[in-house]
């Protein structure tokens, strides 16, 4: 069975979409074998940009690829992760099974720039965004927590779920939506039944932290609605302007990778030394953006941010060219473990988070290992510095602290690398 979508993208400075191409996906073959091809109409325009530089270039060519059941890196990133498709399968029911299908949810919440249609004439009609007076309804709150409890929801739970799309396209396993505050498009991410500690207000203090470790952040902000705590993140693929809502190109580290997310599902090939000399593909900023990089390796290593996967990690495009987004998803994970490991490869000794493991890799952040060392203690000691003052900034209790104050600057950090770690 071969399955047809044409996908439509807005380009720069449009609030209206425009097609660029034919996207083919044979599931009858083994694997599954994805083709794409841009339309005459869109390699004509002098306006149009490649959906990704590199495995798609603005070419008139057939692409193909088998990779993540033949999904193309950038069509992949637009369809949701664990929490979307959880909530998509409790309003739709049996309506969304494989990736394919998710091509169709009627939401504009998606990552990036790329919209679905069935026909080249226009994509698939969206539900609105959110607005941030309708997220604060106590029925919207309840059927998302409900929602992740795995609960029945009441008739008009699902109504103002329905109504909505209820977030279905954000990435990751937690319960969160998208909504519109103050003329800005924002992610609202909200804790988990079970969560061992109060993760959003954690969360805001690590963003906090972050920056004053010279790292960019997207503005954030905790908002304490109905009796629930949200971290409000604004998206960086997205701002809002007189004429309406821009979407702007993005692409997962996985995307930059060309990762095969069905043969490595929850296993990580890449790296941070392969990412930071893909920059040089991706961007015209591949200077300013590995020593962002570096930085953050560091940060993630003395603060114990271990889910630091290929999907926490972006490139994204407000104008014409590609450049490494805004931190995100910066919670620590406290372990019992006396190492620390990452989630991506660092270095010599693999995803091992200590220092001489972050030194080895230097240069491949185009650093010297005098000044990789100068940037690992500068954040080092505002980790050690500040790290308490923010949590406690973000109101975060005495109990939430302790849980968590071993993940700050850890011994191991460091210890010497075994040479039996040695790759």
């Amino acid at each position: 069975m071969v399955e047809t979508a044409y996908v439509f993208i807005y380009l720069p400075d449009q609030v209206h979409p425009t097609v660029a191409g034919r996207f083919e996906l044979d599931t009858t073959a083994s694997p599954n074998v994805g083709q794409f091809v841009y339309g005459e109409s869109y390699l004509a325009n002098t306006a149009a940009l490649p959906l990704d530089p590199i495995a798609l270039p603005l070419k008139n060519q057939l692409f193909r690829t088998t990779l993540s059941s033949g999904f193309f890196g950038v069509l992949r990133d637009a369809i949701p992760d664990d929490w979307g498709r959880h909530v998509a399968s409790k309003l739709y029911g049996s309506r969304f099974k494989t990736l394919f299908d998710y091509l169709w949810l009627p939401t504009a919440d998606r990552l990036g720039a790329l919209a679905f249609g069935q026909t080249p004439r226009s994509p698939m009609d969206e539900k609105p965004l959110l607005r941030w007076q309708d997220a604060q309804n106590t029925l919207y709150l309840e059927a998302i927590q409900k929602l992740d409890r795995d609960l029945p929801l009441t008739s008009g739970e699902k109504e103002v779920a329905l109504l909505f799309g209820a977030g279905t396209t954000a990435g990751g396993a937690r319960p969160k939506f998208t909504t519109v505050r103050n003329s800005s498009v924002w992610l609202a991410k909200l804790n988990r039944n079970g969560d061992r500690f109060n993760e959003v207000r954690v969360e805001a203090a690590l963003l906090d932290l972050a920056a004053s470790c010279g790292i960019s952040v997207p503005d954030h902000d905790v908002e304490h609605i109905h009796g629930r705590d949200l971290l409000l993140v604004k998206r960086f693929d997205r701002s809002v302007t007189d004429a309406g809502m821009l979407r702007h190109r993005a692409a997962s580290a996985a995307t930059v990778f060309q990762a095969d997310e069905a043969a490595a599902q929850y296993s990580y090939t890449g790296s941070y030394p392969r990412f930071s000399r893909e920059l040089a593909r991706w961007t015209v900023t591949g200077d300013q953006d590995r020593g962002q990089l570096f930085r953050r390796i560091a940060f993630n290593a003395l603060t114990s941010v271990t889910d630091d996967h290929e999907r926490n990690h972006a490139l994204v495009a407000d104008g014409s060219h590609f450049h490494l987004s805004p931190a995100f998803d910066l919670v620590p994970k406290p372990s019992n473990t006396r190492r620390r490991h990452l989630s991506l490869v660092i270095g010599e000794y693999g995803s091992l988070a200590v220092r001489e493991n972050l030194l080895s890799s230097a240069a491949a952040f185009q650093l010297t290992r005098e000044r990789a060392n100068e940037i690992i203690d500068e954040v080092q000691h505002t980790v050690r510095a500040q790290w308490r003052a923010r949590l406690a900034d973000r109101d975060v209790g005495r109990g939430d602290i302790k849980k968590i104050a071993s993940c700050f600057d850890p011994p191991s950090f460091e210890a010497p690398p075994p040479e039996q770690a040695t790759l």
